[in-house]
């Protein structure tokens, strides 16, 4: 049902001092097609109308040149894609008044954002696309007569409606404070719905797609997210769709240390940008692509080899801003990136990891700049420093479609499904190079820290059995420790505070930690399976001549081992799931290769099951082999065993 928040009229708009004076021929064709009645007519049938209706074929003679005409061709039923043709009320309105005036029409599919910029820039002649006049954009462009009226608002499920009995009208409250919206952590989407719509059931993720999922699991009602994040999901995900309400307009920008001496240097870069069209053409390139992908230029490379390194932070899975493209970091905002680092003579370094771990990146020193989308908030503004805004991208809802898609699920087989998940997940792109190495450094800082973290362990084993009682205490105060803090915490704060000012790479530092948290349980287990040994094994030892180290290698130590492999065992395999946590610290393992994929291919359930395969047979792997050692070690006990 609708809620009506505002009402408004819609215009196509023109450029300020039109000097080809198509509005006027605008407002003279507005007035013709009313007097014979074809505006009725096209608005019974795009609007009035409840089933899909056909274009109608539009002649022109094109002798006057060509009509470039701006949308966004994602706003059923005034303009939309249908079987690869844009159409709609205002597609049909403006090929009616091309062919008035004798000109060929040719659309432009834009970003709403950079609707109006590209048509004061003369990228384009006309702009129709929903848009509604207001005294803010008559300072931008000029508006023809109104031809429709336009009362913007939200469509939600029924649960969210009030006086749902009430018959006297059709149009329904919809209250938005008892749904359940999906927010990125630490996001202008969280901060914004916190302020506005504080008794909301408010769902805080770490990526787009796992909101998605939610959605689509019906775990929330909402995804409230950025205007060209919202279009590449339901460009994916055709059960979904984008709710017209621009609830915010706050500008992307790049983020910058405190008091940093490049800010008024970048500032300076992005308003040449902007002078010359160069931002405007990128938005275009970037927000328009068609199914055939993006069309990424070379930006030139600082040909000095010993310029200074930009590092720049950045999340990917927000395509088309910043995401991965065969085995590639690409994006509008990497593009931005590289223009401004070669302008500024240096080299540039992305950083890739989760969202909320760019600011504590980028204050931490890990990062010299953040290009990821980011919203210059006054809350953020304490942390940071912001650039001028590059680009507006407002926020909207994300919700699912109330119609299913029953006849297209019953055609699309089972294993259709599989074998297209499949090529798109794995082979397109040559994905599985993304998984390949997301394996290999979920392996590499496995085995690492389970060799340190065993030498170690066993050394605070040693420090805890001893009966100087300062050495024990501190043994025991670093095993509490290690073993209080979440595993996710402690990671962040080695990563970026203790080797805050360290150069040594995340796969090293995620290493070092889980050592020092694996040592803190091993140390407890050595320390157990020893003392499970009964004294009566020592004294015989002694009594046969061996001193306290020889009996301890000899006899003791064999028969501890036993008993603390399959306990270890479980631990390791705890460790290797433990892991899955290195993408907060910019590394990218195999759960983050996944989430990258995720983002590219807006599948939200075929990569963590892929995943969570792939973490089981390594899992199982590892289970086999410390299990052969087991054998060696007890290879009578464990026949036994086997035999029953």
């Amino acid at each position: 049902m609708e809620e009506v928040l505002y009402k408004s009229t819609v215009s196509a708009a023109f450029p300020k001092n039109d000097q080809q004076q198509l509005l006027l021929k605008f407002n003279d064709f507005l007035k013709h097609i009313k007097t014979t009645g074809l505006y009725d007519e096209m608005y019974h049938r795009w609007i009035d109308q409840p089933e899909i209706p056909v274009m109608p074929d539009i002649e022109t003679s094109g002798k006057n040149g060509i009509l470039r005409i701006g949308t966004t061709g994602d706003s059923f039923p005034f303009n939309y894609v249908k079987d690869g043709e844009t159409v709609g009320f205002e597609i049909e309105l403006m090929k009616r008044f091309a062919a008035y005036i004798d000109r060929k029409p040719e659309l432009i599919i834009c970003n709403f954002g950079g609707l109006l910029a590209s048509l004061s820039s003369g990228k384009m002649d006309v702009v129709a696309s929903g848009l509604a006049v207001t005294e803010e954009r008559l300072k931008q462009v000029d508006f023809g007569d109104a031809y429709y009226a336009s009362s913007t608002g939200v469509i939600c499920h029924k649960k969210h409606l009030q006086n749902s009995q009430s018959s006297q009208s059709s149009i329904q409250e919809v209250d938005l404070e008892k749904a359940d919206i999906a927010v990125i952590t630490g996001t202008t989407s969280e901060f914004f719905i916190r302020e506005h719509y504080p008794n909301a059931g408010i769902h805080c993720f770490d990526e787009l797609l796992d909101e998605v999922a939610a959605l689509q699991g019906g775990k929330v009602d909402y995804v409230f997210t950025a205007y060209s994040n919202a279009l590449n999901v339901v460009k994916y995900n055709p059960d979904l769709k984008v709710l017209p309400k621009h609830y915010t307009h706050e500008g992307a920008a790049l983020a910058l240390p405190k008091n940093s001496d490049l800010t008024e240097k970048i500032n300076q870069i992005i308003r040449k940008f902007k002078k010359e069209g160069v931002l405007d053409e990128m938005i275009n390139r970037w927000m328009n692509s068609k199914s055939d992908g993006y069309e990424i230029q070379q930006i030139p490379i600082s040909e000095n080899e010993n310029a200074r390194v930009l590092k720049i932070a950045i999340s990917s899975g927000r395509e088309p801003m910043v995401f991965v493209q065969n085995n590639q970091i690409v994006g509008m905002d990497i593009e931005l990136s590289q223009r401004i680092a070669y302008q500024l003579g240096m080299r540039v370094e992305f950083v890739d990891m989760k969202f909320s771990a760019l600011i504590p990146a980028l204050v931490s020193g890990k990062a010299d700049m953040i290009a990821s989308n980011l919203s210059a908030t006054a809350e953020r503004a304490k942390s940071v420093d912001f650039s001028d805004e590059y680009f507006k991208n407002p926020q909207v809802l994300i919700t699912r479609k109330l119609e299913g898609n029953a006849e297209k699920e019953l055609s699309y087989s089972w294993s259709d499904k599989v074998k297209e998940s499949f090529y798109n997940n794995i082979i397109l792109e040559k994905r599985y190079l993304l998984i390949f190495n997301g394996l290999k450094v979920t392996c590499v800082i496995t085995l690492v820290s389970v060799f340190l973290g065993t030498l170690l362990g066993a050394l605070i084993c040693f420090l805890r059995m001893r009966q100087n009682r300062i050495i024990c205490t501190i043994a025991k105060i670093y095993i509490d420790l290690f073993r209080g803090i979440p595993q996710v915490v402690l990671l962040m704060l080695m990563f970026y505070v203790v080797f805050a000012s360290s150069k040594i790479s995340g796969e090293t530092v995620a290493s070092i930690t889980f050592a020092l948290n694996f040592a803190a349980y091993v140390s407890e287990m050595f320390r157990t399976s020893i003392i499970s040994v009964g004294k009566g094994q020592t004294e015989a030892g002694i009594a046969m001549g061996f001193n306290k180290v020889k009996t301890f290698i000899n006899i003791v130590l064999p028969q501890a081992v036993q008993k603390v492999l399959p306990v270890f065992k479980g631990e390791f395999i705890s460790l290797v799931k433990m892991t899955s946590i290195v993408g907060y610290i910019a590394v990218q393992d195999l759960t983050k290769a996944g989430d990258i994929i995720r983002s590219r291919t807006f599948d939200a359930f075929f990569p963590l099951i892929m995943i969570a395969i792939l973490y089981f047979v390594l899992a199982w792997i590892l289970t086999q082999l410390l299990t052969l050692v087991e054998i060696k070690t007890a290879p009578k006990r464990n026949k036994k065993i086997k035999i029953k």
